[in-house]
Parts: structure tokens; sequence; C-alpha cells
């Protein structure tokens, strides 16, 4: 009797530190939970734009990946388009990492009858009154070129300024500026990233699209801008590539 009443002993301090352990990785996956909601939240919201931009769904307006709650849109169901489902799930794969990441301020991703917008303030890509990007830049834009890289979609790069007149030796004029601002960052895709040349497109607007007042400084920042689009469709007559590319 007293073997048996030793053995059911044991029996029970093992199940005491079976249970401390549970209590404790239970505590563990609390704490890991709290520290990284934030980035779950910036997470769904850009997955959700990414699904919502490659998918028939209607679009659901500007989503900013910085300041907004993670949207409900039950619109956002990737299974409306089958078709699409490939690069929804490649933007998706992605999203993880640049969630993870510190997104500068001045970056707004958001969904578009386009497509996929990347809109990214001139503060924060290029000092005032120039094109040459801003090294603190070249982190974000990075895992972008690895967002879009397996991707077979268009990519129009759209350079705009305020309506407040530029003339410098470089730029004489806002349309030289936003023009050779559109280009710097494609070529930063294409040359330094090696993303195929066929799939870019580089327009300077100047002041002709603004999208706020110009009347207030705030509303002239808005507009001074560089936008990233991934077209939602593909074009049969540059995908795949003209026959007489390298």
């Amino acid at each position: 009797m007293k073997k048996k009443h030793e053995e059911h002993e044991n029996h029970e301090r093992w199940l005491v530190s079976y249970a401390d352990f549970i209590t404790l990785l239970f505590a563990f996956f609390v704490v890991m939970y709290s520290v990284s909601s934030v980035n779950e939240g910036k997470y769904k919201v850009l997955s959700e734009s990414m699904v919502s931009a490659f998918s028939n769904s209607k679009p659901v307006g500007e989503l900013s990946v910085l300041n907004l709650p993670v949207t409900k849109n039950k619109s956002i169901v990737v299974k409306e388009a089958p078709a699409n489902q490939d690069n929804a799930r490649s933007f998706i794969k992605v999203a993880n990492a640049i969630s993870m990441a510190k997104v500068p301020d001045g970056v707004k991703i958001t969904s578009t009858e386009r497509g996929l917008s990347i809109r990214i303030k001139d503060d924060a890509l290029f000092e005032s009154g120039r094109a040459s990007l801003n090294p603190h830049m070249k982190e974000f834009l990075d895992l972008v070129a690895g967002l879009v890289s397996d991707l077979p979609n268009l990519i129009a790069v759209e350079g705009h300024t305020d309506n407040q007149p530029i003339r410098s030796a470089a730029f004489p004029s806002n349309w030289d500026l936003s023009t050779a601002r559109a280009n710097v960052l494609v070529r930063y895709f294409t040359e330094y990233h090696g993303l195929a040349p066929h799939r870019f497109s580089s327009t300077g607007f100047a002041g002709t699209r603004p999208i706020e007042t110009n009347d207030t400084p705030e509303g002239k920042a808005e507009n001074r801008r560089v936008e990233m689009i991934v077209l939602r469709h593909i074009s049969p007559q540059i995908s795949p590539p003209h026959p007489f590319l390298p």
C-alpha cells in the first residue's frame, strides 16, 4: 500500500510541473500577441488592400497603412476572382515583410479602380527641389520591389508637384521636376533591382493632378508626391514582352 501511495504522489508532482509549463507557455503567447498586435493590424489592412486591388470586387477606397484601423469590408473576397488568385496571393506573401518593417511617414497604400497605388509624399522620397532618392527610403522601396517582382502586372509611376512654379538650372519647370522624379523611381526598380523595364511607364504631371487644395501649405504638401500604381489589368499587347525586346 505504501508503494502505491508513493507512485500516486509522483504522478501528482508531474501534473503540477506540466501545469506550470502550460501556464508559462500561455503567458509567453499572451506577451507575444500583445507586442505584435499593431503589426498584425497593419498586415491585415495591407493584405486586404492587395486582394481588393487584384480581384473583381469593388474598390474599398483609401486604406492607410499607417493610420486606419483594420477594415471589415466584406466585399474583399479572393474567391470572387479565381483568375486573379495567384496575383493576390503573391502580394499577401510579401505583405508580412512590409508590415513587420517600419513603414516611413508619408506613405499611403490605396486600392483604386486602376489597381494598387503606393503614394509617397515628396519630402519623404526626395529633398526639396531635387530628384535624388533619400537613403532612408531605400529599405521600403526594396520591400516594394520584392512585392512586385513576381507579378506580371504593368506598373505606372507618376510624378506630381503643387502649383508653385520652380525655376532652377536643373529643373526649368514643374514638368521637368515631376518627370525626373518619376524616372528616378523607375530606374531604381529596373536598374538596381533588375525588374523588367517593359513593365514600367513613367509620367510627369507637374501640378495638373492635385488631390488637395493648393490654398494651404498642408494641401500643397499632399499634392507633391510620386505614385506607383500596380495596374489591375494585364495588357495583352505588352505582357508577354514584345518579341523584339531582349
